[in-house]
């Protein structure tokens, strides 16, 4: 009996004691009165009644040994299988926790391929040398196709005599493979033995059935997104192509006629164009790419109020008005200039797209939190807001409420570069209301993650 299953039994023993103790007592005493009396018939009657008690009080104790044994064997399968994400691991478990608890002379997982015709060997215990676990794969392959348990005393392997338990890996419409557990000589294994097994596997077969379903509910999930992007990157990509043609066919006419003001109309269509395009690439292998960040000391101040120039004409031109608020107290912070900039305009485009023209309003603005040694940002505006349902999803990749007009790059690589700097973001909206943005990173850090 292998060490956990020890353990067990002396944890129930102690259990079972004081009950067994007590029936032990009770037969003593008994007897006494038997003596007592000189009634030998009725102290047989009695002897009799205390001693088919006491057997089923033995029985008893086996059955809660075998309760505890179970239980246990199911909470070691648990604990590893928390984090699993994949079929393989978890008959790893499986075989490692079977091992555990029976200490058997071999262990045999087979898992039905992808392709639902090839049967390969998942799991083996021990090495092929001392045993081979081609032996038992027809075993295998008939308890997954029957989808039964099968149990085989006294059968020869190799030319040595075995006990077999064969458990089917199948929930009750799916079939995925079948442990086969055996051990040698006398050493049979026990009815309560086979049952761990079959519990073992029934548990893990509904755990790689859950596995699968997740597993195709994302795939499903992606192959949406991934068409939702195409769509928005074409439309958008579409219109970029346009106005380029519109450019172009105006500064042909305009050097037909001569006409300067035509011209300069075309290139701004071609400028503004291919600005538009720029951005779109460089969103795209913004978020896609993998970088160290480049922590420099310097003025954070001044590398947002460099991003918010960059947009100001924008903001102009849409008549939104634009609040600064500053802290001049700020230390030096270790940022990445290009990141931290890259971060504002995306979040500047997020706010300039959520207000009306000539209605809008952004305040923009830093504050230095000594307690806490971090630089708060934050960009706020009086736009659309966001709906409740749609904020656990604003920084996905590809997710947009923009509709075809959005790629869903800005605020994935705001958070990013957040992430980059090892800082926080928070996100307050009200719809109909507006948006505002909090971002905290460490005034001297290390970088963060990719």
């Amino acid at each position: 009996m292998a060490k956990p299953l020890k353990a067990i039994k002396g944890t129930v023993e102690v259990l079972v004691k004081p009950v067994t103790g007590f029936v032990d007592g009770f037969n003593f005493l008994m007897k006494k009165i038997e003596e007592g009396l000189g009634e030998k018939k009725e102290g047989t009657e009695i002897d009799n009644f205390v001693n088919i008690l006491l057997k089923e009080m033995k029985d008893v104790e086996q059955g809660v040994l075998a309760f505890f044994t179970e239980m246990m064997f199911m909470q070691h399968l648990s604990e590893k299988m928390a984090q699993v994400e994949n079929e393989v691991t978890l008959v790893q478990i499986l075989g490692d926790r079977i091992k555990d608890f029976l200490s058997p002379d071999f262990i045999e997982i087979f898992l039905c391929g992808a392709d639902k015709e090839s049967f390969h060997l998942a799991y083996h215990y021990p090495s092929e040398s001392e045993f081979n676990p081609a032996l038992v794969k027809d075993t295998g392959f008939e308890c997954f196709v029957k989808g039964e348990s099968i149990i085989q005393i006294k059968t020869k392997l190799g030319g040595k005599t075995f006990s077999v338990i064969s458990a089917p890996l199948r929930t009750t419409r799916e079939k995925f493979g079948a442990v086969v557990v055996g051990r040698k000589g006398r050493n049979v294994i026990a009815p309560k033995e086979s049952a761990l097994v079959i519990s073992g596997a029934v548990v893990i077969s509904f755990a790689i059935s859950n596995i699968k379903l997740v597993n195709s509910i994302i795939k499903n999930q992606r192959l949406v997104t991934i068409g939702e992007t195409i769509g928005g990157l074409s439309h958008d990509i579409k219109n970029i192509l346009n106005n380029l043609e519109n450019g172009i066919e105006l500064i042909d006419m305009a050097a037909e006629k001569a006409d300067v003001d035509m011209m300069q109309e075309g290139r701004n269509i071609l400028k503004s164009s291919y600005e538009r395009m720029k951005n779109l690439v460089l969103s795209m292998v913004d978020y896609s790419r993998e970088r160290e960040v480049e922590l420099v000391s310097g003025d954070i101040n001044a590398v947002i109020k460099e991003a918010l120039d960059i947009k100001r004409n924008e903001l102009k031109e849409k008549k939104v008005k634009l609040i600064e608020e500053w802290d001049k107290g700020i230390p030096e912070v270790y940022f990445d200039r290009g990141r931290i900039e890259r971060m504002i305009i995306n979040l500047l485009d997020n706010a300039m797209d959520a207000v009306k023209e000539k209605e809008g309003m952004i305040k923009i603005g830093t504050k230095f939190l000594p307690d806490r040694n971090t630089v708060k940002i934050w960009v706020e505006d009086n736009g659309c807001g966001i709906p409740e349902e749609n904020k656990e999803r604003i920084f996905d990749i590809f997710y947009s409420t923009k509709g075809n007009r959005g790629t869903g790059f800005g605020l994935a690589i705001v958070q990013k570069v957040v992430r980059e700097h090892n800082g926080t973001i928070d996100v307050q909206s009200t719809v109909g209301k507006g948006t505002r943005f909090t971002i905290e990173i460490p005034v001297k850090n290390k970088g963060g993650t990719k």
